[in-house]
C-alpha cells in the first residue's frame, strides 16, 4: 500500500513533465511555423505546403494519448524501480563510474537502434495499417507530428527501458538527459524546416539525422528510418539515395533568402 501511495504523489510531477513539453512543441511551432514563417519560406523541407487545419486537429487528439500513454509509462517505470526491479539508481557511487559517464552514450545508441528495428516493423504491411498509419497522415511534418502516434507506438517506442534497466544499471541523472535528447531531436525530425547548416553532412555531423532526412521518410515513406543517427540505413542500405543531395539543394535555397 505505502508502494501504491508513493507511486500516485509521483503521477502529478509526470503529467506536469507531459504537458511541459506539449507546451515546448506549441512554442517552437508558434514561433517557426507562424511567427518566422515568411522570413524562413527557403528553409521550408516541402515547398507544397499540405498542413491544414484538420492534420493539426487530428495531431492534438493524438497527442493526448501520446501524453497518456508516456505519464502512465514513467509510473510504471517508478513503480519498477521503487519496488527493485530495476537498476535505476541515483547515488552516483552505487555502481562504478562507468555507468554514470559512459550511460547517456550507451543508451543513446540503443535508442536509436531499438528505434530503427521497431520502425521498420511497424512498416511492415500486416502491421502498418493498424498502427504506424496515424503517424504516416502527416505527409508534411510539423512540430504537433512529433507527437501524433497510435498509442501503441508510443509505448512501443519507449519500452526498451524496462527490460534494459533491469540488466543493466541506469543512472537517473544519465537518463534524464537521454529524454531530453530524445525530445528534441523528435522535435528536429518533425520540424518542417531544415536548421542545420550546410556544412553539416561534410563533417563529423554527417552521421547524425537531419530534419531534412526525416522529412524524406515522412513524403517518400519506404527508407531513412533511423532516429538520431544514419548508421543503420546507410549500414542496411535504406537511406534514400538523393538524401544529401536534396539536403544540399535546401541549403542553396536558404543562401538565396539572405
Amino acid at each position: 500500500m505505502e508502494t501504491l501511495q508513493e507511486i500516485l504523489k509521483q503521477l502529478p510531477t509526470a503529467f506536469g513533465q507531459s504537458l511541459m513539453n506539449y507546451g515546448i512543441i506549441v512554442i517552437v511551432y508558434l514561433v517557426v511555423w507562424k511567427l518566422l514563417k515568411k522570413r524562413l519560406k527557403n528553409w521550408r523541407i516541402q515547398l507544397k505546403e499540405r498542413v491544414d487545419a484538420n492534420q493539426i486537429k487530428s495531431e492534438l487528439l493524438n497527442s493526448l494519448f501520446t501524453l497518456m500513454v508516456s505519464t502512465i509509462f514513467v509510473l510504471i517505470i517508478y513503480s519498477l524501480k521503487s519496488l527493485g526491479y530495476t537498476k535505476i539508481y541515483t547515488d552516483i557511487n552505487e555502481y562504478p563510474k562507468f555507468f554514470a559517464y559512459g550511460g547517456f552514450f550507451i543508451f543513446l545508441l540503443f535508442d536509436d537502434t531499438w528505434f530503427y528495428w521497431i520502425h521498420r516493423l511497424l512498416h511492415h504491411p500486416k502491421i502498418f495499417k493498424y498502427i504506424h498509419k496515424v503517424h504516416h497522415k502527416s505527409i508534411d511534418v510539423n512540430p504537433f507530428t512529433s507527437l501524433s502516434f497510435h498509442w501503441a507506438e508510443a509505448l512501443l517506442l519507449t519500452f526498451w527501458i524496462v527490460p534494459v534497466s533491469m540488466i543493466f544499471p541506469m543512472y537517473v541523472p544519465a537518463l534524464g538527459i537521454l529524454q531530453i535528447w530524445g525530445f528534441l531531436d523528435n522535435i528536429k525530425s518533425h520540424l518542417g524546416y531544415e536548421f542545420f547548416p550546410s556544412w553539416w553532412n561534410k563533417s563529423f555531423g554527417k552521421l547524425m539525422t537531419s530534419s531534412t532526412h526525416h522529412n524524406m521518410h515522412h513524403s517518400k515513406f519506404n527508407g531513412n528510418y533511423g532516429v538520431h543517427f544514419r548508421i543503420w540505413d546507410r549500414l542496411l542500405g535504406t537511406e534514400f539515395n538523393d538524401y544529401e543531395k536534396t539536403f544540399d539543394e535546401i541549403q542553396d535555397r536558404k543562401k538565396g533568402s539572405r
